[in-house]
């Protein structure tokens, strides 16, 4: 693979809160090739703006591209990555110099700040995770209930033969 244009965005919501990757990964004739986005857990939007970043450069090294150009609507991270400032944040120097190793295994990259209005597939992918995780916890919950429903009319030994069931398939 020659070039490789890829779209990063991280978000919290909260600061710090529930924060998501989304990751869109475009060949040298601009066409979409592929797309990630996930649940990372808790931390601060601009710890997930990092890690974006960070994800997005580990995944796109399995197409051994010559070179990269990253696009990010964080302007405060581009210019960090860039070298034109530097961070005061210990735990954001420590995110940028594991960005930087990981971006320098490319032969050339760079990481350009775009406006947010012209960088919509990574945010949108950003969404797309928040709200998988929301419909797994749905998903989930419904499943508890149903458990739960069916379990009501069972006497004490029928519930110990589910719990030894389920103790089964968790290898218990």
């Amino acid at each position: 693979m020659n070039k490789l244009f890829v779209y990063v965005d991280g978000t919290a919501r909260g600061n710090p809160g529930q924060a998501a990757v989304g990751i869109a990964v475009a060949d040298h004739r601009g066409e979409f090739i592929d797309e990630i986005s996930y649940v990372i857990g808790r931390t601060t939007p601009e710890v997930a703006e990092y890690r974006a970043l960070i994800e997005a450069a580990r995944y796109v090294m399995k197409y051994s591209p010559t070179a990269v150009v990253f696009f990010t609507d964080n302007q405060q991270l581009a210019n960090h990555i860039n070298g034109v400032f530097e961070t005061r944040k210990p735990n954001l120097r420590q995110l940028l110099d594991r960005a930087r190793d990981l971006l320098n295994q490319f032969p050339s990259w760079r990481v350009n700040y775009v406006d947010p209005v012209a960088h919509r597939r990574a945010p949108l992918l950003v969404q797309q995770a928040f709200h998988n995780r929301v419909q797994a916890q749905l998903t989930r919950e419904r499943l508890e209930l149903e458990l739960l429903a069916a379990m009501a009319d069972l006497d004490e030994r029928g519930v110990r033969r589910v719990i030894d069931f389920a103790n089964s398939l968790r290898g218990i």
